[in-house]
């Protein structure tokens, strides 16, 4: 046992043994003594990247999380903290456990603050704001002013985070980091085995096989606690275990993923029947008025169901720690054991063949390019996404950004487990360039290819700067329509709609996009001459098999290629219903809009 150590070594040994290969953030003088110990320590196999701002800083580490189990970002206070806020809120609504590390001034500093009213640099004068602020959106959140009991925090924070998956947030006074404490004793796991409650499991499980057993038709969804928790293997076993004991040979039991579970398993995995947006329509035509919908891992958030209340006699909604039954509720039902149990359960119930009528979906496979597609007429979002289908790799890892991106993107396939990464329940635009850096450096064999609207690149263009400098391979496309299209939909969809759908609204301004939705217009492709890598632009189908062919050709570059769209094109999943959907600023009041609104 190490004896001695400071509390910047104590934090950085607990760091190495949970995994941690690489920290994001932006410098600042209060965290400077943890960077230091780090960087003092020629073996370490913690890498510190820094970023262009806390946003690029905060979503790399988000992404980074997704796919190692554990992620690291450190700031400094109030000013770099205030800023982190979005990024963290995102990872406590999304499960993903991100340590903040913000530096804070000195104990006597603070001292002279609270006593003569001094403001120090990045203070506000509100005592304990910053921690405050993340107490809500962080699993266990500790303020750390002496090196007694920061060993004690720092621990517990950390466990808190394993335990929850969520983030975890550690506030230390910068004269606190070189200050002795002793070192680290065993390793920290999960406190979820020392978690005294009863247990309804095995409940649990025989609600759900009486359902299945009794379903004429059934279809599992797959959602996003799996990756997670790593249930993907278990989950796979469950697949197998319901085809050979429920199914027959010619009704395979299928399971379906949605948006947040994307590629939770390889979209090429044998039952796998497609990604859904599971609304009540969907699930009508999914399993009709007698089958059963089992969610294994599954949250029933607005882009998953279609912002609906889906549970009904007919669902079946496992996740973390809870199963609704329809109606039924079975609490501190673990995931893992439920899929074990229910394993189990499946295969003592062997003979029974129930399940029959199951609906499969064919995939078919995309066919790119040059001579396989019309290249004369102008790229749309849904031309642009069945090339990029037929284009990805089981290499590749797709990053969407929110908005008609990844809505789009659906209906691309996904070779590979884990290989679409997107932030669809906090949905907070920008977050996929950034992304970008922590999936790279989270699978450095793999190549991000990010699908971002030119709205939300505006946002964190400046992570294209951090691919290039950290060496990655980036992709990034921008879809520039030239307006905040998931916007204007969402308050009035009019000038989207088709001639024959589209209303003639007396006040002009509802058969326009807004002017707010507007966006500056910018040389996307000529960003790359400031921020480092190659740019294009491409307006057609055959410029884009031209420039997916060069990235190919070039597996070391990082890329930003400007994908040029009609103002009102929208993808096929919007313009389905487009005629009939109802904006919010449509009504029948005649008055609409008052006058001097815009």
């Amino acid at each position: 046992m190490d004896t001695d150590i400071t509390v910047a070594r104590y934090l950085k040994l607990r760091l190495e043994q949970l995994g941690l290969k690489q920290m994001f953030g932006v410098a600042g003088n209060y965290t400077a003594p943890l960077l230091d110990t780090i960087l003092a320590d020629d073996n370490s196999p913690i890498r510190i990247g820094g970023n262009a701002n806390e946003f690029c800083a905060g979503y790399a580490a988000d992404a980074y999380g997704r796919l190692t189990g554990f992620a690291a970002a450190y700031v400094t206070y109030s000013v770099g903290a205030f800023s982190m806020l979005n990024c963290i809120a995102g990872s406590y609504v999304e499960q993903v456990p991100v340590l903040l590390i913000n530096g804070a001034p000195t104990n006597k500093e603070d001292s002279f603050e609270k006593n003569t009213g001094l403001l120090y640099s990045h203070t506000t004068g509100y005592e304990f704001v910053d921690i405050n602020m993340f107490r809500p959106i962080t699993a266990a959140a500790e303020r750390i002013t002496n090196a007694r009991q920061a060993t004690y925090q720092i621990d517990s924070v950390l466990t808190a985070m394993l335990t929850a998956h969520r983030p975890g947030y550690l506030e230390i006074c910068e004269d606190v980091w070189r200050a002795p404490c002793r070192g680290p004793v065993g390793r920290l796991e999960s406190g979820r085995g020392d978690i005294v409650t009863v247990s309804e499991v095995d409940a649990a499980v025989a609600a759900t096989l009486s359902k299945l057993v009794s379903a004429r038709k059934a279809i599992v969804w797959a959602g996003i606690e799996l990756q997670r928790y790593g249930l993907q293997d278990r989950f796979g076993r469950l697949m197998e275990v319901l085809n050979r004991t429920l199914a027959t040979a010619q009704q395979p039991i299928h399971f379906v993923t949605s948006a947040w579970s994307k590629s939770v398993l390889s979209e090429q995995h044998p039952y796998f029947e497609g990604c859904h947006t599971l609304s009540t329509q969907e699930i009508d035509s999914l399993i009709g008025p007698d089958g059963v919908l089992l969610g294994i891992g599954a949250n029933t958030i607005g882009k998953d169901t279609g912002s609906q209340n889906i549970r009904s006699d007919r669902t079946l909604l496992a996740c973390q720690d809870s199963l609704f039954a329809g109606a039924g509720f079975y609490p501190a039902v673990e995931l893992g054991a439920y899929i074990d149990r229910l394993i189990e359960a499946l295969e003592q119930h062997g003979a029974s063949r129930h399940l029959k009528g199951l609906r499969v979906n064919q995939v078919l496979p995309f066919k790119l390019m040059a001579g396989a597609m019309d290249s004369t007429p102008p790229l749309t979002y849904d031309n642009f996404f069945d090339a990029l289908g037929a284009w990805l790799s089981g290499d590749d890892v797709l990053v969407v950004d929110a908005g008609f991106p990844l809505i789009g993107a659906q209906s691309v396939p996904i070779k590979a487990q884990s290989g679409f990464v997107a932030q669809a329940a906090w949905l907070s635009i920008g977050y996929s360039v950034a992304a970008a850096t922590g999936v790279k450096c989270a699978c450095p064999d793999k190549r991000a290819v990010v699908v971002v609207g030119d709205g939300a690149f505006h946002e964190t263009c400046q992570a294209v700067s951090d691919h290039h400098a950290y060496g990655q391979n980036t992709v990034v496309f921008v879809l520039a329509n030239g307006i905040y299209g998931i916007e204007q939909k969402l308050v009035n969809p009019n000038p989207f709609r088709s001639d024959s759908g589209k209303q003639d609204y007396p006040d002009p301004l509802q058969n326009a996009v807004y002017p707010y939705n507007e966006l500056p217009a910018w040389n996307f492709s000529k960003l790359p001459e400031v921020f480092g890598g190659k740019g294009h632009k491409v307006s057609n189908l055959d410029e884009l098999a031209s420039v997916m062919a060069q990235i190919r050709d070039n597996p070391t570059q990082n890329y930003v290629v400007e994908i040029v769209l009609d103002k009102t094109d929208v993808p096929a999943a919007i313009a389905a219903s487009i005629d009939t959907d109802v904006g919010e600023d449509e009504t029948d009041n005649p008055n609409w809009p008052p006058g001097g609104i815009f």
